[in-house]
């Protein structure tokens, strides 16, 4: 992992300002489509199309998806990508990325209490039998998926510094930022899969966490153009 300075060209100024024009904008269109979510979901604690989703999803059998989406589940559970945050802000701390591990910290930390804080607030209760198939007991509110919104701020946030620090590196080690957007794009059909959510929670998740996320990354591009922390 290089620390070295990425040298700003014309083409990366104009691409920066333009993100930090677009970032902030994002960030509130997909607040206020989370906030007409969770408006729609007080309403009405089970929806017709939840129902529906769940039961196309849990019809296909099959050991190798069970297990796969068992797996996919529990290697986002937050209380486990909270632990992996630890060595993850050590090697950056180590690299001297100062910045870098102040918002990884500061990112994963605001994301958990955010995620309590709303579960709590709209209390939305877990589907449950006979309505769909529970696979795992599941524990906790329902809306938003915490293991969607965790899973966006660890590894989309990975995604983010890997595709800054890894400018200019081979094209296979690129590749291995795949590894992040496949596990965010797999955590949603496994909560359904599981019958863990519904899939207005996952949406909620995926629609929450992708909003902070584009926050946190305007505020780190931010604070990077100022020099804040530049070791």
């Amino acid at each position: 992992m290089s620390s070295q300075p990425i040298t700003k060209s014309p083409t990366n100024t104009r691409q920066i300002k333009r993100q930090g024009q677009i970032l902030p904008v994002l960030s509130s269109v997909q607040l206020a489509l989370f906030g007409l979510l969770t408006w729609v979901v007080r309403k009405h604690a089970v929806l017709p199309i939840d129902i529906l989703i769940s039961r196309r999803l849990q019809k296909y059998h099959s050991p190798i998806l069970r297990y796969g989406t068992i797996t996919v589940s529990n290697c986002n559970k937050a209380g486990l990508l909270d632990i992996l945050v630890i060595p993850l802000t050590a090697a950056l701390w180590k690299a001297r990325l100062r910045l870098e591990t102040v918002m990884t910290v500061g990112t994963c930390l605001t994301a958990t209490l955010l995620r309590l804080g709303l579960r709590q607030g709209i209390n939305r209760p877990r589907p449950h039998a006979p309505l769909v198939k529970v696979k795992q007991k599941p524990h906790g509110k329902s809306f938003p998926s915490g293991h969607v919104i965790s899973s966006i701020n660890f590894w989309g946030w990975l995604f983010i510094l890997g595709t800054r620090l890894l400018k200019g590196e081979p094209a296979w080690q690129k590749g291995i930022l795949s590894v992040p957007v496949l596990v965010v794009m797999l955590v949603g059909p496994s909560r359904i899969y599981l019958g863990d959510h519904w899939a207005s929670d996952v949406l909620g998740g995926y629609l929450f966490g992708s909003s902070w996320l584009c926050l946190s990354f305007w505020l780190y591009q931010t604070l990077k153009n100022r020099g804040v922390l530049s070791s």
